[in-house]
């Protein structure tokens, strides 16, 4: 959040987000020019002229409205949170976001698309207001081509940024309920739901004056450390017991690696798949037998939405000759990330106290996708300086793995600079 914006790059990102009649004061937008919805289907983006239900303005269902509504995004966690704490109203749902950006000269390179508008304007908090929200948007114009879908489908579109927005799934717009969601990493920018969901959280924040929205790219956390999420859990979510995993076969696989538990399924040779999800593949157990894993694919590349599973070839658990590149647990090896040995950390960084750091004398590198780095004076990682992740405690310290702790240390060498930092315990 601490990178200075190239005036080019701010520019070309604007121009790639999702369109909203309405920017906020001091966020740029595009007007409503429809760029860049992100991956369509084959099927969806065929231009037949039979729209089916798509330009029909979706029935906003009759549901009490919150007093003090407040959204969390999250992008690793592909949730969309709302609550109202005077009401005690909390209800997750789930969420597709902008794809992993690829390419190394752009402001979001290793992030997602939808973080875009954090690292632009240095901050996670946003709102909704009702000059940003449209009941009913219909049509998104090609860039390349000129041509215009209904891809919005008649569904409620609520900017939280200038152009990105939050929105119905596009996924089969012609169909009567305005499509099917993929939750996984799949716009353009925009926060893609459920069609029903999306009407559900227009109709709880109708006539409000400002939603806070707070935007975040790690999977959200309660103050237990445990991970919010949908209560209908599937392959790959985080778990404590088997009860967690609640779908056929399910169980909960400690993960050595993360600390955490995730949810797999009992195997042969074949796994069940459940729609809008990645596809899974039935690998060996260590503990014997077979266990779900999800594949990984392009809306769940490098298994980033699980904690401490990294992507791997594997063979099928009854066929050694069928292979799948699927999540399996182990750590990519950066500052923060768990280690069980020296050889799990990568790009110069060492496995002390389960948890791998770099030594420094006054500042530290980052890297794309990950918190930010700190040099402090962590008396448990040795003497001088140590790189530790960043954290936010008004976030639960959402950044910080299993085994440590959100805690204000001074910079090395510079006691009267504290950031809060992530300290294994």
């Amino acid at each position: 959040m601490h990178r200075l914006v190239p005036a080019v790059s701010l520019l070309a990102a604007l121009l790639a987000g999702c369109a909203a009649d309405d920017a906020s004061p001091d966020e740029p937008g595009d007007g409503d020019s429809d760029l860049g919805v992100g991956e369509l289907s084959e099927d969806d983006s065929k231009a037949d002229g039979n729209w089916g239900a798509a330009l029909t303005c979706k029935t906003v269902p009759n549901l009490p409205p919150l007093a003090r509504p407040e959204i969390t995004i999250s992008i690793d966690g592909l949730t969309v949170h709302l609550v109202d704490r005077t009401t005690g109203f909390d209800k997750v749902f789930p969420a597709g976001v902008g794809a992993q950006d690829t390419d190394p000269t752009s402001l979001t390179y290793g992030e997602s698309l939808s973080y875009f508008p954090v690292a632009a304007y240095g901050k996670q908090d946003f709102v909704i207001k009702p000059s940003g929200i449209q009941p009913c948007k219909t049509w998104w114009t090609d860039p390349e081509t000129g041509e215009k879908l209904p891809v919005f489908a008649g569904l409620p579109f609520l900017s939280w940024s200038g152009s990105y927005g939050i929105h119905g799934p596009i996924d089969n717009f012609r169909a009567t309920n305005g499509g099917n969601l993929r939750r996984g990493y799949v716009s353009h920018g925009c926060i893609r739901m459920a069609s029903a969901d999306v009407l559900e959280l227009y109709a709880r924040i109708k006539g409000v004056a400002s939603v806070p929205v707070r935007v975040q790219r790690e999977p959200e956390r309660t103050a237990a450390a445990a991970r919010i999420d949908l209560p209908s859990k599937w392959i790959g979510a985080e778990c404590s017991v088997d009860a967690d995993c609640n779908y056929t076969s399910g169980f909960c696989k400690q993960n050595p690696y993360g600390g955490r538990g995730f949810c797999s399924a009992r195997c042969t040779s074949t796994c069940a798949d459940r729609a809008g999800m990645p596809t899974t593949f039935c690998v060996a157990d260590p503990a014997g037998g077979g266990m779900c894993v999800a594949r990984e694919t392009a809306v769940n590349l490098g298994c980033r939405p699980y904690d401490h599973l990294v992507p791997a070839t594997r063979a099928r658990a009854s066929s050694a000759s069928v292979t799948a590149r699927v999540c399996v647990p182990g750590t990519k090896g950066w500052i923060g990330d768990r280690c069980l040995a020296a050889s799990d950390c990568t790009g110069g960084t060492t496995c002390k106290g389960g948890t791998c750091t770099m030594s420094c004398d006054r500042y530290c590198s980052d890297q794309p996708g990950y918190a930010d780095t700190f040099c402090a004076s962590e008396a448990t990682l040795g003497a001088g300086g140590s790189c530790l992740r960043t954290c936010t405690p008004s976030s639960n310290a959402s950044e910080c793995s299993a085994g440590s702790t959100c805690t204000a240390r001074g910079r090395n060498g510079q006691a009267s600079v504290v950031k809060n930092v992530c300290v294994p315990r």
